[in-house]
């Protein structure tokens, strides 16, 4: 079959869209001969990935395709499978945890998290706040971007103004709202700023995490569509090429300043680059990194995780994550406007044997968004169970006597894990349909709201209410997939913001999600360990629970 993707009378691309029918109490777990027959499937239908099952898939990379890369770099580098495609390398367009952990080893920010997720200062020496609204920033000296300009407070502003849109003619960043109540930056000498915000905001320098900051010479020279295809940063690493789709290559920064001196070693990397390949099929991952082709494969479903452990040279490396997985409601549209059917689907659900047999009892049902370590977590709430009585009067009640048939929208890696939901749900008379799209396809259809029930997820790897409740529930939230409004809702969100106190913001928050749980926005919610395979060659490297992949201070042992 030809490597392109082959396109339908629709324009839709074949394998965007696929209807599964789940019966209850299916097999879940994949054979060997159905992994690797599904990595071929995968591979024939996308081309997904250079690797030896191309060959099966008749998606040979032609000859000389690595023109341009040097042997050494290719020699040195890393090689890294990501879940989801890189859409963009500028580091403010975007809201993808992939594209900033590819972002974040070619540019720093002014705060960075080490592998304890304790806030440290990188390109900031250091901080203090002056009043209530008022962030003094005293800067690194000595650091260069890629091109050689200098870093200076000036890169600093237009880094902080751009995000904001506050820069005449450049359109305000996805990530704006991540920034709270900033409302600019003034430069006070070359190396001292102070951002400066409308209203307290206790939790700046955990926002300031998630901003990379960009060379205003540089980007002002080029323009943003260069810029988010040849960014310049003052990271670890340089871009060398970026082929959409395929592969994002970096090289060691030879004069890189070391990096925050509170996450040792300082210095340059000691891998000569990074390769980053987007392989969105969980078996493609899998069948790169068994023939070791990759170093690093991201995102392993649980029941995978013990086929990497009998490996001769892999293992697995855990960590708890951050991210919420949560089965979303229209508010909006029927049948989930009415509130009676979304509590039918809370009780539709057995999250037992989703977590012990499916998850392997790598995850834990919540009863909300937020994760137990997160600040302002409500322990009071009742742990989430299946009620297929309770299910089935409410969907009577609101005109469903017979069941309902609903379709379960998911993307390509978490398909399995919405199908074991939709299994679980029979028992109560919702027959639920599982449809799979590619990540980006899905994504934009539920920012406009036009999914009625889905599967996604949100991290929120700062660990506070800030960084999922108002991106997602708040009637303006950036992420507002469910079309929920509530004004109460969005007032104490607001109130939480600005608190300087920790004990009245906790409080809001909590407010907030005993209000949630009676709307009930979303039926499901769980939080999976963050597993990946790692190569044994791999060193000074484990997974992280906010699933950033900083290779700074990895390296690469020798070929056994």
């Amino acid at each position: 079959m030809n490597c392109a993707m082959k396109r339908r009378h629709d324009g839709k691309e074949a394998g965007a869209e696929i209807a599964v029918d789940v019966r209850a109490g299916q097999r879940l777990e994949l054979t060997r001969r159905e992994f690797f027959r599904e990595g071929a499937r995968a591979l024939a239908m996308g081309c997904l990935a250079p690797s030896a099952l191309s060959l099966l898939a008749g998606c040979a990379r032609p000859a000389g395709r690595r023109g341009g890369l040097h042997p050494e770099l290719v020699k040195g580098a890393i090689r890294v499978a990501l879940d989801a495609e890189v859409h963009t390398l500028d580091p403010a367009m975007h809201r993808s945890r992939t594209v900033e952990a590819v972002v974040r080893n070619i540019c720093d920010g002014l705060v960075a998290r080490d592998a304890e997720m304790r806030y440290v200062p990188q390109l900031a020496e250091s901080w203090q706040l002056e009043g209530e609204t008022r962030w003094v920033f005293r800067l690194r000296e000595g650091v260069r971007f890629h091109n050689g300009d200098p870093f200076t407070a000036e890169d600093v502003k237009f880094t902080i103004d751009r995000i904001i849109g506050a820069i005449p003619g450049l359109e305000p960043s996805p990530r704006k709202d991540l920034l709270g109540p900033v409302a600019g930056c003034e430069v006070m000498d070359e190396q001292t700023v102070a951002v400066v915000t409308d209203g307290p905001y206790p939790i700046l320098q955990k926002k300031l995490v998630f901003q990379e900051v960009c060379p205003k010479g540089y980007f002002e020279k080029v323009g943003p569509d260069e810029f988010a295809k040849k960014p310049v940063g003052t990271g670890p690493f340089r871009l060398v090429e970026w082929r959409p789709g395929e592969r994002v290559v970096l090289e060691r920064f030879e004069e890189y300043y070391g990096g925050s001196p509170e996450i040792p070693p300082v210095g340059a990397a000691p891998l000569a680059g990074v390769i980053f390949r987007p392989l969105e099929e969980t078996a493609t991952r899998l069948a790169s990194l068994e023939a070791r082709e990759i170093e690093v494969a991201v995102n392993i479903p649980p029941d995978q995780a013990k086929r990497i452990e009998e490996l001769p040279r892999a293992r697995v490396s855990v960590a708890q994550g951050t991210r919420t997985h949560f089965v979303g409601l229209n508010c909006k549209r029927k049948p989930f406007s009415d509130r009676r059917v979304r509590e039918a689907m809370r009780h539709a659900v057995d999250p037992e044997p989703i977590i012990e047999r499916f998850l392997l009892g790598r995850a834990r049902a919540l009863p909300g968004l937020l994760v137990p370590m997160a600040f302002g977590y409500d322990g009071s709430l009742p742990e989430p169970r299946q009620d297929v009585g309770r299910a089935k009067a409410l969907l009577k009640r609101a005109g469903y006597a017979s069941g309902l048939d609903v379709t379960l929208d998911c993307e390509a890696t978490d398909k399995r894990i919405a199908e074991a939901v939709a299994g679980t749900m029979r028992a109560a008379g919702v027959r639920a349909e599982v449809r799979v799209w590619k990540k980006d396809n899905l994504l934009n259809q539920m920012r406009r709201q036009e999914r009625d029930m889905f599967l996604t997820s949100w991290g929120n790897s700062s660990l506070d209410p800030s960084g999922i409740l108002p991106v997602l529930l708040r009637s303006d939230g950036y992420s507002n997939f469910f079309g929920y409004r509530n004004a109460e809702v969005d007032r104490l969100l607001a109130e939480a913001d600005r608190a300087m106190d920790s004990e009245t913001r906790a409080e809001r928050y909590v407010q907030v999600q005993r209000i949630l749980h009676e709307d009930i926005p979303t039926c499901f919610q769980f939080a999976l360990e963050e597993l990946y395979g790692l190569s044994a060659r791999v060193e000074n490297f484990e997974v992280r629970p906010d699933g950033m992949l900083p290779m700074h201070d990895v390296s690469l042992a020798a070929e056994g």
